[in-house]
């Protein structure tokens, strides 16, 4: 019987903790029993290492600063939901406009699918993930490493860049529109795979890898890109940036490459057209910009999992209590 007990007792003390989940909606009353917060940083106090924190979309800017110290994974919906039909039912985006600060002891940490706007989202220590979100402003802390950085919207944010840091390294960013400034310092360290690059001000030292980007500006003097060796591979360029050598194309038209904003949402319109000349132009026949590669950029950075993107709801209820309703749900 003791050995029974002692099996029994080291069974249970293997059983991982399950992680909590925390609803973030500053439309609705807090009620901690049930794990409902009106702002984020509540629910991150309340919140444990390994948790998840879902921030739901809402007509109300969240406005408060923030500061996550735990490894937490922080989820919104999404954004531009009301540009692309057929993706989601819910409109509505988590928008934060104060400083987002990534502060020690948030290691590890992933932030998805919020829109975050004229304020700071400061990284300030390794290990961060940040995928399909809409960013304005992301400097990077000096001796920060291991960023990786995927699926995002970078927007207009005028005379600051979208991303900046004297002193960064292994830096990933994948499948990103950066439409604002990149101002990374000699010694940082990374790499650059299927990104589009819109802005006349960019600056990215030797010593990272860019792979399948597109260059869409003419502008020459305010681009300064890392030495065109075997590292700087299969990008292509408007004007001629990246050289032709290592597979890189220059003088691509501008024309030809996307399908424009006429009938396109914000970020639509950075898709490929039909015939353009980045389809299957990247390593090992990839598409060069942030729709191609293993992980191609998702519209409106749609979180990972189900989101149910349509919903009807008959008018009356049936004789036997029961109310007919459609759920159309995609996973991604």
């Amino acid at each position: 019987m003791k050995k029974i007990c002692t099996i029994i007792i080291c069974g249970m003390l293997a059983i991982p903790l399950m992680a909590v989940t925390y609803r973030v909606n500053n439309q609705l009353t807090a009620n901690t029993s049930a794990k409902i917060y009106t702002d984020l940083q509540a629910a991150h106090n309340a919140a444990a290492n390994g948790d998840t924190i879902m921030v739901e979309g809402s007509p109300l800017i969240y406005g408060d600063a923030f500061t996550c110290t735990k490894r937490l994974f922080i989820k919104g919906p999404g954004y531009f939901l009301d540009e692309n039909p057929g993706i989601s039912a819910n409109k509505l985006a988590a928008q934060f406009t104060d400083q987002f600060n990534l502060d020690v002891g948030s290691s590890g940490t992933v932030i998805m699918g919020i829109v975050h706007q004229i304020s700071y989202m400061n990284v300030n220590t390794d290990n961060i993930t940040i995928r399909r979100c809409q960013i304005g402003l992301l400097p990077i802390k000096n001796g920060v490493s291991n960023l990786t950085i995927s699926g995002c919207y970078f927007e207009t944010t005028g005379i600051y860049p979208n991303i900046g840091s004297n002193l960064v390294t292994n830096l990933i960013v994948t499948n990103c529109i950066i439409i604002n400034a990149v101002n990374l310092l000699s010694g940082c360290t990374g790499t650059f795979i299927n990104n589009i690059f819109t802005s006349n001000s960019i600056f990215i030292p030797t010593g990272f890898v860019m792979k399948n980007n597109i260059m869409f500006t003419t502008e020459k003097t305010g681009i300064s890109l890392p030495a065109l060796d075997a590292a700087v591979s299969y990008n292509m360029s408007i004007s001629d940036h990246f050289g032709t050598a290592n597979n890189n194309k220059a003088n691509v038209s501008a024309t030809a490459l996307f399908v424009g904003d006429a009938t396109e949402s914000t970020d639509g319109e950075w898709r490929l057209k039909a015939g353009s000349p980045a389809l299957a132009a990247g390593e090992g026949g990839a598409d060069c910009g942030a729709f191609g590669g293993p992980n191609p950029y998702i519209l409106s950075g749609l979180p990972v999992g189900p989101v149910i993107y349509e919903l009807n709801v008959s008018s009356y209820v049936k004789p036997d209590g029961k109310l007919p309703m459609t759920i159309k749900v995609k996973a991604w």
